[in-house]
């Protein structure tokens, strides 16, 4: 019954994505405009990538389901509603009401793992990681009422901003992206062997920090 459950809201999630999807795509144009706003996480995509709709679909159902678990096993403290674009998280991040920054914390750590609530680790799981880790801020980590609630438990895979697994993902898109150039190189795809050489070397050696230069170089 549950799974059926899970189904139907899947399909429901599809249905509304796609109609309001379509919905900023023809305002954009009709507009003129070379980009439109993505529902609900409020991103911008250029509207003659039409390659790019079903990835950045399904992006967007992925956020609405992970919305739809956290109201399931949210704390009852926890804001309405779990925040998808990054306005909203931010907002989160930045409150004065250190157990929504949490759960802002818990929205960008999702984010950054394409909202998949299946691998993400659960919010209990999270918390109790943050409170753990030595990059978390001291009015957070010092909190009374989060200690008791979430007793402190190493996680594995935190960063500096207290997402989950990032630099894993960041290695795992790179050596994809290798793969791709060689790929294409051998295709005599000059121009897009070109453009994935130079977004490894960005990735690479420019603007990382030393922790995830460190990762990366442990990994090859």
């Amino acid at each position: 019954m549950r799974e059926d459950l899970l189904k139907i809201l899947t399909a429901e999630i599809e249905t509304q994505v796609e109609r309001l999807f379509e919905n900023e795509r023809m305002r954009a144009v009709a507009a003129g405009k070379k980009f439109a706003t993505v529902p609900y996480l409020d991103d911008l995509f250029a509207v003659e990538y039409t390659s790019l709709f079903p990835h950045i679909k399904r992006q967007v159902c992925a956020a609405l389901a992970a919305r739809e678990c956290f109201r399931g096993i949210a704390p009852p403290w926890a804001p309405g509603l779990l925040p998808l674009s990054s306005t909203d998280i931010g907002k989160l991040v930045h409150s004065k009401n250190n157990r929504f920054v949490l759960v802002g914390h818990f929205a960008a750590s999702l984010a950054a793992s394409n909202w998949n609530i299946k691998t993400h680790p659960t919010f209990q799981v999270y918390a109790a990681g943050v409170m753990a880790c030595p990059y978390t801020p001291s009015r957070i980590r010092n909190d009374p009422e989060l200690l008791k609630e979430f007793p402190p438990r190493p996680l594995e895979g935190l960063d500096r901003s207290l997402c989950w697994n990032v630099y894993e993902r960041i290695f795992e898109f790179t050596q994809q992206l290798m793969k791709n150039e060689e790929h294409w190189r051998r295709c005599g795809m000059a121009d897009d062997a070109r453009w994935a050489r130079s977004v490894i070397e960005e990735i690479t050696q420019v603007g990382l920090d030393q922790e995830l230069r460190n990762f990366l170089d442990s990994q090859t």
